[in-house]
C-alpha cells in the first residue's frame, strides 16, 4: 500500500490495528479476499452498521481520535500523564454505566445465553461510549467462549469497523472467527443447503494454503491483543503516520495495566466544580439520618428497659390534686348538712384526740339528697378543710374494677368458648358482638350458659378449669397497648391486667400500662402427665352415650340400644379413645345415620387396628358391608356419639374432653388425626394441610396447652398448620409494649371465677381487678377521704333471684370496708340521690353508719347561691338576688349556677353592660319551659287550637281553689311541646293536701277539656297526652300511696306490693285511679263554659302576643288592653 494510499485513508477516518499489506502481494491474496468480501457483503445486506454514515456519496467510517483504555469512559482516562491531554472532556453519565455494569453482569453469568451476549455487545457500542469499547467486543467474541449467533457477527463487524480497520483487515478478521466457529457458517449460507456449506468450508480450506495469511493474521491479533509495539520492525514503524503510533502506545500501555498489584490501571478523574457542593450535601443528609436512626433506637432501648420510667406509674391510684382547695365557705344553701361534716373534719385534723377518750368516728358517711344539691362538693370541702388527701371514683366505675368491665381486649383475641351451641375457639369479639344490636356500646349484657377456660387453684396455679362467664361487654376506646410474646401478640387497654409468674412461682395479675418487658407471662399449666407415652389406663371422667342435656325417655332408648348392641354405656376416656377421636376427625363421616370410615387399599392394618379399638372401647363390631370391603360401617349409636363429640362433615372441631385431658392423651388425639388425613410426620416435627382454617386453629391452641410450639401458616388455597417438637417449657416473656392507637371496640368477659380467663393464639391469662389498689393507695396516703358517687349502681338491695354476678360488685365492697378500722384515718364518704334503694348491709353501723341529708335549699340557700355564684358576674344595679330567689323554688344549687350561667350568655349576646332582670327571666322560663324553637313552622288552625288549649290550663290556674298561681303562658315551641302553663308557687312547699293534688289534676284536664268544648270530642287532640300522664300520676299516688280515697281507704302500696295484690286489688285502684281524673274533667268542663267568654278572649291574645305574663292574662280576660308592641307574624 503505498504512501498516498494510506493517506488517503486516514483521511476519511480508517485505523488499521496491523500493518498494511504491501501492493505487490494483492494478486496473491485477492482470492482470500474475493472470500472474505463475499461475507461481509452477506452481512451488510442484513444490517445497516451504525458507524457508516454516506457524505457526498463517499462512504466514510467516524472514530475518535483517541481509544480510552479498558474499563474507562467518558470524564475517565487510563494512560499515563502524556496521554492524559486528550482524555475526553463530555461529562459522566452515570446511568450509562449502571446500565453497561448490569449488562455486563448478566452476560457473565449467563455465557450460554445469545440474547444476553449480544445485548452487552449492543451497550458497549453505543455513541455514548465513543467507540472506546470495541476492541473489548473484538476480544471477548474472538474468545469463543460466549454463545454467538449471525447478530453477533454483524455486531462483530461494526466493533472491527470502529476499531480502524479496513475493509480487508475486517474480513480477514472474519475468516479466522469462523474457522474456529464452523457452525455459523450455516447462518451465512442461508438456502445454498449442503452444497453451499460445503463449498464455504472448502474456501475456508484453501484460505490456509494462501501465502501470509497466517502472518497478515497473527500481526493483526497481536496489536489487538496487546503483544506491544516492540514486536512491530522499523520498516513497519516508518509506514505508520504519529497518530497511528500514538494508538499503538496507548493500546500496549492499556493492555500492560490488567488491575493486578504489579500492573494496577491508573484513572484520572476530572470532576465538575458543582459536584463537590453536591457531595457535601448528601454528606449532611446522610449523617442527619443515621443521627435519626441511632437516637430513636438509643430512646426505644431505654424506654423498653424502664429506666427513665416515672416512679409513679399511670394505672397507680393517686388523690386528687386539687389546685384550688374546696372550702365550707365554697358550699351555700346546706348549712346543717355543713355543721354535721364539721366533726369530720376535726378528726382528720387531730385523730389521736378522739382516740384518747375512747371516741370512735363512723367509717362511713352516706351523702343523700336530690341530685344538684352539692353532695360532691362538700365531700371535696372536707377534705379541703382538714387537708387530706382526696379519692375519688363513682359506683359504675367500682362496679367495672370488681366484675371487669371496660378490662378489655381486641376482638381478634382468641378465647375457648363453651356454651349450648358447643366448644368451640373463636375470637371474643365475633362471639360478643352477636349480644349488641348495631353500633351500641358502653353497656354490660348478662348472659347465661356461657363458660370460657380458666384456671384452678390459687396463688399457684393448679391446672385448667370451666369458668363461668356471667356477663360481656364491649366498648369503643382510642388506644390500646400491644404486648409482644412468643412470636404472638394480645391488645389491651391500659387498665386490663395481664397475670405475670413472679420468680417464686405465684402468678400476680398487673396492670398492662405497669408491664414491663421481660416479664414472664402465665401460660396455660402443663399436663401433669409424663412426657412419655403413658399406658392406656383410663382417666378420670368418663362419656355417655348419650347426650348430658338428654332426658329420662332418651336415656332409656339409648340404654336399651346399648344393651341390644352390646355396647357400653359409660366409655373411658383413655388415649386409646383419643386415637379414635383423631382418626374420625381427620377422615370419619356419617353417612345415613351410621359411622363410615374409609380406608385405601395398602391400609389394611391401619384397618384391622381401627376396628380392634373400636371392640376393646365400645365393645362394637363394624356393620357386614360387602359392596365396598375398604369401607367400615358402625351403628347409629357410635355415629352419634363422634358426631356429638367432634362435630361431622365441615364443622368438625376438638372434642371437648381433649381441652382438659392429659398429655398422653393429647399426644394420641394427634398421632389419629395425622394418620387418618395422611399428614407429614418429619424428625421431630409435623405438617399438617388442610382448608379446615377453624379446626387447625383449635389444634394450635390445644398444642400451646401442652406447650407445644405450632404455627399456623396461610397456603395458595388451603392452611398449613406446624408442629414443632415437643418442648418442656415454652418462654413467655414480654419482648415488646408499645402504645398504639386504636380505633374500634374492645371486649371482656365480667364475672368469671377467679376473675381470669385464658386468651390469645398463644394462650395467656387474662385478668381484670384494681379496686384493692385503691383501698391500698387510702391506707398509705391516710389520713384520707375516699369518695364513692352514686352508689346506689354498686349497693342497691339484694335479692334472692339475682344472679350471683349482681350480687358480687356488693359482697366485695362490703368485705372491703370491714377492713378498714376507726383508727385507720381513712373515711369513706358516699352519695346517693336513692337512698331507699341501698341494701340494709350496707347502711348498718360499721360501715355507711351515718346519714347525712342534704336538701334542696330554701329561699335563704338559694340567696346565698345565687350570691356566691355571681361575684364573677356583672348585674345591673336593679337585680335583687333575694327577688330572683323567691322565684326559683325547688332549684338546686345545681340548676341556680346555670341560671347565672344562662343569663349572662344572653346578655353578652345582646351585648348588654350587666344581667338584667329580664335576663334572669330569660334564663328560669329556658330552665323551667326549655328552649324556644321559633323556627316550628305552625299554621294558624294549629296555633289557635294551642292557644285555647293553654287558655283551658291557665283559667283552670286561675279559678280552682288550692292551685299553684300562674306564672306565665305561651304557644311559642318549647322543648317537645307546641305550648307551656307555667305555674310558680309563692313560697316553698314542704306539703301538700289533698285539695292542692286535686287543684293540680284539674289544671292538667283544663286543657283537654278547652279542646272538647271548643271542637268538640272527636277534634281533641294528642296534644293532652303528658296532660293524661301528669294527671294519672298524682291520682295514682293519692289512691295507693296517701290513703286519700275513702274505697281504697287508709293504705300505702309500693310498685312492687301492688303486683302482688289480688286482681279485685288492682281492679279497685284503676277504677278509683279514673274515677278521679273524670270528675276533675267534669269540674274544669263547668268551669269553662262559666268562662267560655274570657276562654275566646285569652285565646285570641295569645295568637297575637304569643307570651303572657300573669298580669297581662288578668287584663286580657278582664277585656282591657293590653300596652305592649305587637310580636311581628
Amino acid at each position: 500500500m503505498t504512501a498516498s494510499t494510506t493517506a488517503a485513508k486516514r483521511s476519511i477516518g480508517l485505523r488499521a490495528f496491523g500493518h498494511s499489506a504491501p501492493q505487490n502481494k494483492l494478486g496473491s491474496t485477492e482470492p482470500r479476499l474475493q472470500t472474505a468480501l463475499l461475507a461481509t457483503r452477506e452481512l451488510n445486506s442484513q444490517v445497516d452498521l451504525c458507524s457508516v454514515q454516506r457524505v457526498s456519496g463517499e462512504r466514510r467510517f467516524s472514530t475518535q481520535s483517541q481509544v480510552s483504555g479498558w474499563g474507562s469512559h467518558s470524564g475517565y482516562y487510563s494512560g499515563n500523564k502524556d496521554s492524559a491531554r486528550s482524555a475526553p472532556s463530555a461529562p459522566f453519565d452515570y446511568t450509562a454505566q449502571r446500565r453497561l455494569a448490569l449488562a455486563k453482569d448478566a452476560a457473565d453469568s449467563q455465557a450460554d445465553n445469545v440474547e444476553t451476549q449480544n445485548s452487552y455487545y449492543r451497550e458497549l457500542l453505543k455513541p455514548s461510549m465513543q467507540d472506546t469499547k470495541a476492541p473489548l467486543v473484538i476480544s471477548r467474541i474472538e474468545q469463543g467462549r460466549h454463545a454467538m449467533d449471525l447478530e453477533t457477527l454483524q455486531l462483530y463487524l461494526v466493533a472491527l469497523m470502529r476499531g480502524k480497520s479496513t475493509p480487508e483487515q475486517a474480513a480477514i478478521r472474519l475468516i479466522e472467527l469462523l474457522k474456529n466457529q464452523q457452525q455459523l457458517v450455516k447462518h451465512l449460507v442461508g438456502k445454498g443447503g449442503m452444497d453451499g456449506y460445503e463449498r464455504v468450508l472448502q474456501m475456508l480450506a484453501n484460505s490456509k494454503e494462501l501465502p501470509n495469511v497466517d502472518n497478515t493474521s497473527n500481526e493483526f491479533m497481536a496489536n489487538t491483543r496487546g503483544a506491544g509495539l516492540q514486536n512491530l520492525d522499523s520498516s513497519k514503524q516508518e509506514n505508520m503516520s504519529q497518530d497511528d503510533y500514538e494508538y499503538e502506545q496507548d493500546m500496549q500501555e492499556t493492555q500492560a495495566s490488567d488491575g493486578t498489584n504489579k500492573r494496577p490501571i491508573h484513572v484520572i478523574m476530572h470532576e465538575k466544580p458543582t459536584k463537590k457542593i453536591w457531595d457535601m450535601a448528601k454528606w449532611i443528609m446522610s449523617t442527619l439520618f443515621y443521627a435519626f436512626c441511632i437516637l430513636t433506637l438509643v430512646n426505644l432501648t431505654i424506654e423498653g428497659s424502664g429506666i427513665m420510667k416515672a416512679a409513679t406509674k399511670p394505672g397507680n391510684f393517686e388523690p386528687e390534686k386539687l389546685t384550688n382547695k374546696v372550702r365550707f365557705s365554697d358550699v351555700q344553701g346546706c348549712e346543717e348538712a355543713k355543721e354535721e361534716l364539721q366533726e369530720l373534719v376535726q378528726f382528720l385534723k387531730n385523730p389521736e384526740e378522739f382516740a384518747e377518750v375512747g371516741g370512735r368516728l363512723p367509717k362511713g358517711v352516706l351523702l343523700t339528697g336530690p341530685p344538684g344539691t352539692g353532695k360532691t362538693l362538700l365531700a371535696r370541702a372536707v377534705a379541703g378543710e382538714a387537708d387530706v388527701p382526696f379519692f375519688f371514683m363513682s359506683g359504675s366505675e367500682f362496679d367495672e374494677m370488681y366484675v371487669g368491665v371496660g378490662a378489655s381486649v381486641t376482638g381478634d383475641t382468641q378465647v375457648l368458648v363453651k356454651d349450648g351451641d358447643g366448644t368451640r375457639l373463636m375470637e371474643i369479639g365475633q362471639y360478643i358482638d352477636t349480644y349488641y344490636p348495631g353500633a351500641n356500646e358502653g353497656y354490660v349484657v348478662p348472659v347465661d350458659g356461657v363458660q370460657t377456660l380458666g384456671y384452678t387453684g390459687g396463688a399457684k396455679m393448679d391446672g385448667c378449669a370451666w369458668t363461668t362467664v356471667r356477663q360481656v361487654y364491649r366498648h369503643k376506646v382510642d388506644e390500646v397497648y400491644e404486648i409482644g410474646y412468643m412470636g404472638d401478640m394480645v391488645r389491651t387497654t391500659g387498665d386490663h391486667s395481664v397475670f405475670i409468674r413472679a420468680a417464686d412461682g405465684e402468678i400476680r395479675a398487673i396492670q398492662a400500662r405497669e408491664l414491663q418487658v421481660g416479664d414472664s407471662l402465665v401460660d396455660m399449666p402443663s399436663s401433669k402427665a409424663s412426657n412419655t407415652r403413658a399406658v392406656n389406663s383410663a382417666v378420670s371422667h368418663n362419656l355417655t352415650m348419650w347426650a348430658s342435656e338428654a332426658d329420662s325417655a332418651a336415656r332409656q332408648h339409648c340404654r336399651a340400644e346399648c344393651h341390644a348392641q352390646g355396647v357400653a354405656e359409660d366409655i373411658a376416656v383413655t388415649p386409646s379413645l383419643a386415637w379414635l377421636f383423631g382418626i374420625y376427625t381427620a377422615r370419619g363421616e356419617v353417612v345415613d345415620s351410621h359411622l363410615q370410615l374409609s380406608f385405601s387399599t395398602n391400609e389394611a392394618q391401619l384397618k384391622q387396628k381401627v376396628a380392634q379399638t373400636v371392640a376393646d372401647a365400645f365393645g362394637a363390631s363394624p356393620i357386614a358391608n360387602s359392596a365396598d370391603s375398604q369401607v367400615m360401617q358402625y351403628s347409629p349409636l357410635l355415629a352419634q356419639f363422634f358426631a356429638r363429640h367432634c362435630g361431622e362433615r365441615a364443622a368438625k372441631r376438638v372434642p371437648e374432653s381433649m381441652w382438659t385431658g392429659s398429655a398422653s392423651t393429647y399426644q394420641e388425639f394427634m398421632d389419629g388425626y395425622l394418620i387418618g388425613c395422611g399428614g407429614k410426620q418429619l424428625s421431630g416435627s409435623a405438617e399438617i394441610v388442610s382448608s379446615d382454617y377453624s379446626l387447625l386453629r383449635e389444634l394450635a391452641w390445644l398444642a400451646s396447652m401442652h406447650r407445644v410450639q405450632a404455627t399456623l401458616k396461610a397456603s395458595s388455597s388451603s392452611w398449613v398448620l406446624e408442629i414443632q417438637a415437643r418442648s418442656t417449657q415454652r418462654d413467655v416473656r414480654i419482648t415488646s409494649i408499645d402504645r398504639v392507637a386504636y380505633d374500634g371496640f374492645v371486649y371482656d368477659f365480667c364475672g368469671c371465677d377467679n376473675e381470669a380467663f385464658f386468651g390469645g393464639s398463644n394462650a395467656v391469662l387474662l385478668h381484670n381487678s384494681k379496686v384493692r389498689s385503691l383501698f391500698s393507695a387510702a391506707r398509705k396516703k391516710s389520713p384520707s377521704i375516699v369518695f364513692i358517687d352514686e352508689i346506689d349502681a354498686i349497693g342497691s338491695k339484694r335479692n334472692p333471684r339475682d344472679q350471683a354476678y349482681m350480687k358480687q360488685t356488693l359482697n366485695q365492697l362490703l368485705v372491703d370496708l370491714d377492713g378498714f378500722q376507726q383508727t385507720d384515718g381513712v373515711i369513706f364518704i358516699a352519695a346517693t340521690n336513692f337512698p331507699e334503694v341501698l341494701d340494709p348491709a350496707l347502711t348498718r353501723p360499721g360501715r355507711f353508719d351515718r346519714i347525712v341529708q342534704v336538701a334542696l335549699p330554701d329561699i335563704r340557700g338559694r340567696a346565698a347561691i345565687l350570691k356566691k355564684h355571681s361575684e364573677k358576674i356583672r348585674l345591673a344595679p336593679d337585680v335583687d338576688m333575694v327577688t330572683v330567689a323567691r322565684g326559683t323554688p325547688g332549684f338546686s344549687g345545681a340548676e341556680l349556677q346555670n341560671l347565672l350561667n344562662l343569663a349572662a350568655i344572653e346578655a353578652s349576646k345582646q351585648r348588654a353592660k350587666g344581667v338584667t332582670n329580664a335576663h334572669l327571666d330569660y334564663a328560669k322560663d329556658r330552665i323551667i319551659m326549655g328552649s324556644e324553637r321559633k323556627s316550628a313552622v305552625i299554621t294558624p288552625e294549629s296555633k289557635l287550637a294551642t292557644a285555647y288549649h293553654e287558655g283551658g290550663h291557665t283559667l283552670a290556674a286561675l279559678y280552682t281553689q288550692g292551685a299553684v298561681p300562674l306564672h306565665k303562658v305561651t304557644v311559642i315551641p318549647r322543648g317537645h311541646a307546641l305550648g307551656v302553663t307555667m305555674q310558680l308557687p309563692e313560697a316553698d312547699r314542704y306539703s301538700v293536701n289533698k285539695q292542692e293534688y286535686l287543684a293540680e289534676i284539674d289544671v292538667c284536664m283544663g286543657g283537654r277539656a278547652a279542646e272538647e268544648l271548643v271542637y268538640g270530642l272527636d277534634r281533641v287532640t294528642s296534644g293532652c297526652s303528658s296532660d293524661l300522664e301528669r294527671a294519672t300520676k298524682v291520682a295514682t299516688a293519692m289512691v295507693t300511696q296517701f290513703g286519700m280515697d275513702e274505697q281504697v281507704g287508709l293504705v300505702s302500696y309500693s310498685s312492687e306490693q301492688r303486683e302482688k295484690l289480688s286482681a279485685e286489688g288492682r281492679r279497685t285502684i284503676e277504677e278509683r285511679v279514673r274515677v278521679l281524673n273524670e270528675m276533675s274533667n267534669s269540674r274544669v268542663m263547668s268551669l269553662l263554659r262559666e268562662h267560655r267568654e274570657e276562654l275566646d278572649r285569652l285565646a285570641q291574645a295569645l295568637v297575637e302576643y304569643e307570651t303572657l305574663e300573669k298580669n297581662e292574662v288578668e287584663r286580657v280576660i278582664k277585656g282591657l288592653p293590653i300596652e305592649r308592641k305587637v310580636v311581628p307574624q
